[in-house]
């Protein structure tokens, strides 16, 4: 697992882990709303995501900007990092 992406966002990891997805890429202050980002190579299992107890510091969001990478994926605005896949 990845040890430096804040605790908040360690159950979703673990639970993209443990069902077969990859760690793609790590950004470290890769957009100004983040500064710390993990991209996974699969899409994430959204349905499973939402049965976790997470605190309220966690957010869904996504980005359909063709500009960027296309993803969704989960960001905590106290520790300002992200974790992602594809749509």
């Amino acid at each position: 697992m990845n040890e430096e992406l804040c605790e908040s966002l360690q159950p979703i990891l673990k639970l993209e882990l443990a069902r077969g997805n990859e760690i793609e890429s790590i950004n470290v202050m890769s957009w100004t709303n983040c500064s710390y980002a993990v991209n996974l190579k699969n899409k994430m299992d959204h349905a499973s995501v939402s049965n976790l107890a997470l605190p309220e510091t966690v957010q869904k969001w996504e980005c359909q900007d063709s500009h960027y990478s296309l993803q969704s994926g989960y960001s905590c605005s106290k520790s300002k990092h992200s974790i992602a896949g594809p749509l």
